[in-house]
């Protein structure tokens, strides 16, 4: 019920914005799609002036203000930081005009998540309403960010790869077009030894970069690492208050007055104390939900780099984590309210973004869901090691 009327709150919001904007002209409402605007005009330049042309901030940012025309409203210093894979997704984007291309991004996106999401809801581990309410769907889809496609990336690689590895694999490469999130799965893949995985996955990343660069030409990924250089700087030196939308250990290290190397040290402890258990599980019992739910988590977790819209990948633990539940005859009341809190935590992020607290606390939760699993893998297996001696002690 609660799920259900938050799912109809969205909507309105989402409904009202558009008509706003592009029915009834309210000024000082811009276009949905704060990212999604990056990418149209990246592909429009891409189309006019060439790939590389999108790489200039100023350029980048007169093409979206084409967009804020009528709003009285300018667009902020726009950047174009992405691999040249995922330039040649959008590259046709700009083919329609721009509130085509969001619903249509929007959709296509929406559908790939919840037909990803599907093999896992057969054993209904959460209702249908609570997992398309879920807000990071819908705050994703405000901002027009490419959250859900690689969601839906990471659900096929972790949901394809007892049955169909190579599709697995091919799931893991693709997400090459957003690369801070990708290698912990070919990771896994090797030290599972799920070998067909793991090649699908290099063989996948590898045509995709060699592709985008045959079309685009080869100085296309020269200057997108030379922006990716200088965007890290940025990233380390709060750049346009970019930690105030960070929910990483580094942020909330670097906010809290921490040196560069104090923060980097903060946060690869957290992350590789996360992959190791991860590592640990996976070794274990590999294609269990509580694997699962730890690969997703560590790689939101991982990176320094993280926005709060990339938490719509906390779908994957939650429900990863509720199957898991359903089988434990009394879970702890403590396990719910953690993953009530990560369902909410997309949306709750948005909002304290415009609070003094803004989003960075969501890692504070990434790492409770984290020590969530932990503790569930660590009772399954006292349980486990219990009953083996009760059988060992009955034999003799």
């Amino acid at each position: 019920m609660y799920s259900s009327a938050l799912l109809v709150g969205q909507l309105v919001v989402i409904g009202v914005w558009v008509v706003s904007c592009w029915l009834l002209h309210i000024r000082n409402v811009p276009p949905p799609g704060l990212d999604f605007r990056v990418f149209w005009s990246a592909s429009f330049i891409s189309i006019h002036q060439g790939a590389i042309a999108a790489f200039n901030p100023d350029l980048l940012q007169t093409v979206e203000n084409t967009l804020l025309q009528g709003t009285g409203m300018e667009s902020p210093c726009a950047l174009w930081v992405y691999p040249p894979p995922f330039q040649l997704l959008i590259f046709p984007l700009a083919i329609l005009p721009y509130p085509a291309a969001y619903a249509l991004f929007c959709c296509a996106s929406i559908a790939c998540c919840l037909l990803a999401c599907a093999p896992m809801m057969k054993s209904r581990p959460l209702p249908g309403a609570t997992v398309i309410a879920f807000p990071g769907i819908w705050v994703a889809t405000i901002h027009g960010q490419n959250s859900l496609i690689t969601l839906a990336l990471a659900a096929g690689a972790l949901g394809l790869l007892e049955k169909r590895p190579i599709a697995a694999g091919v799931c893991a490469g693709l997400l090459v077009i957003k690369p801070q999130l990708a290698p912990i799965f070919p990771l896994l893949f090797l030290l599972g030894r799920n070998f067909k995985a793991f090649f699908a996955a290099a063989v996948t990343a590898a045509v995709l970069c060699l592709v985008s660069g045959m079309v685009f030409g080869m100085p296309l990924w020269l200057r997108f690492f030379e922006m990716a250089s200088w965007f890290n700087s940025a990233v380390q030196n709060n750049y346009a208050s970019l930690w105030d939308a960070m929910p990483t250990v580094f942020a909330i290290a670097r906010h809290s007055g921490a040196s560069i190397g104090v923060a980097y040290a903060l946060h690869a402890f957290v992350a590789l104390g996360s992959l190791l258990f991860t590592i640990t599980i996976w070794l274990r019992k590999p294609h269990s939900s509580l694997a699962k739910a730890a690969a997703v988590t560590s790689a939101l977790l991982i990176p320094i780099y993280l926005l709060y819209y990339d938490l719509a990948w906390l779908l994957l633990p939650i429900l990863y984590l509720a199957e898991d539940l359903r089988k434990s005859p009394r879970p702890a009341r403590v396990e719910y309210v953690v993953s009530a809190l990560a369902w909410l935590a997309p949306l709750a992020s948005l909002i304290t973004w415009f609070m003094p607290f803004k989003s960075r606390w969501a890692v504070v939760l990434l790492i409770g869901l984290m020590v969530i699993i932990a503790h569930r893998f660590l009772q399954e297996t006292r349980v486990r090691a219990h009953g083996r001696a009760c059988i060992t002690h009955t034999g003799s």
